[in-house]
């Protein structure tokens, strides 16, 4: 029998893009150009899912703690809202609407955005 010690992590650290432009800040935003996102939606494309990021603060976070949220409820899973926001009631997938999984809330303020494979019905 073999055991394998975790070494995994929760810190402070994110992995951040820079020299991007546009979209709400608390937001999910999905690249939409040459260094420029939009507002993400749960009517965006499969594709378009795959290529988001958390705008907080000036700030695109690809993965990662996001600081400084407010509103959350600590353990809870997040998921994308209609129009780019947290949402803990995920929409019901069908040929136009897409479920993203986002992250989960590590306390009432703070965020790990780690977002998943958008899902369609």
């Amino acid at each position: 029998m073999t055991f394998v010690k975790s070494t995994s992590q929760i810190t402070d650290r994110a992995i951040t893009v820079s020299n991007l432009t546009g979209g709400s800040s608390g937001k999910v935003v999905r690249v939409s150009g040459t260094n420029t996102v939009t507002d993400a939606a749960w009517t965006d494309t499969a594709s378009q899912l795959n290529a988001t990021l958390f705008l907080k603060d000036g700030v695109y976070y690809a993965a990662g703690v996001v600081p400084g949220i407010g509103g959350l409820t600590a353990g809870s899973s997040y998921f994308l809202g209609e129009f780019g926001g947290l949402t803990t009631n995920p929409p019901t997938p069908s040929s136009t609407v897409r479920v993203l999984y986002l992250g989960f809330a590590l306390n009432t303020n703070d965020f790990l955005f780690r977002p998943g494979i958008p899902i369609s019905g």
